[in-house]
């Protein structure tokens, strides 16, 4: 009994593992509306397998999030390690930009308001690393941590516009992006969005990129 449920845990892990894995790269894709269907076909599980890993559809997408997530705070801890003060905010941006055109079929839920530690440490670090770059002279000391999380919905929106004509368009504008928060030039005038605006700006977001009819799903009655 304890070989045979060792090996079932050990399946289920590999399932896991392969069911996400084929998520993440379908929403990739094709975006987070494709059906369970079409993730569990490029797993090479059954639709009832996938189910019992993930019984809603919002928590297979709430996995995938969390694990880009978890690559955006690895960005920013390494930058933070290995990074000198001057340079570590401009390295960590040109990651979470790589990131986001990665993984764009994700972008409507990565900035939301979802709790939880992943986020809050992502805020942490990105702080930190805003905050030593202008104490070292290379970031505009009015910058503001809410610029940045509005730095990153601008390049989502790049992103999204141009993915189909010029993968690669999103870039140049977060080169223009990191050049214009270079200290030199004219101060800036108009006021940051504050803390609050930025959760109610996202509240908005979300509502805006939810459909208005959620597509049916055919739940599986069958087990594999």
């Amino acid at each position: 009994m304890s070989t045979g449920g060792a090996s079932l845990r050990r399946d289920a892990a590999r399932n896991r593992v392969k069911i996400l894995a084929a998520a993440r790269a379908t929403f990739d894709e094709q975006g987070t509306d494709v059906c369970v269907e079409v993730i569990a076909q490029r797993a090479g599980v059954g639709v009832g397998t996938l189910y019992r890993r993930f019984p809603t559809k919002e928590l297979l997408i709430g996995a995938v999030v969390d694990e880009v997530l978890g690559a955006v705070l690895g960005a920013a801890e390494e930058a933070l390690a290995n990074e000198p003060a001057a340079e570590g905010f401009a390295v960590y941006v040109r990651a979470v930009g790589r990131l986001q055109a990665e993984h764009a079929g994700c972008l409507t839920r990565l900035w939301n308001n979802s709790p939880g530690e992943l986020r809050d440490r992502i805020e942490a670090a990105g702080r930190t690393l805003l905050a030593r770059a202008q104490a070292a002279g290379a970031v505009r000391p009015e910058l503001v941590y809410e610029d940045v999380v509005v730095l990153f919905w601008s390049l989502r929106g790049v992103i999204e516009a141009t993915a189909a004509v010029s993968p690669d368009a999103w870039m140049r504008h977060l080169e223009l992006l990191l050049y214009s928060v270079v200290p030199g030039g004219g101060r800036l005038t108009h006021p940051p969005l504050t803390a609050d605006q930025v959760r109610r700006a996202k509240e908005a977001a979300v509502l805006h990129d939810s459909p208005a009819t959620p597509r049916p799903r055919v739940r599986a009655t069958h087990s594999d």
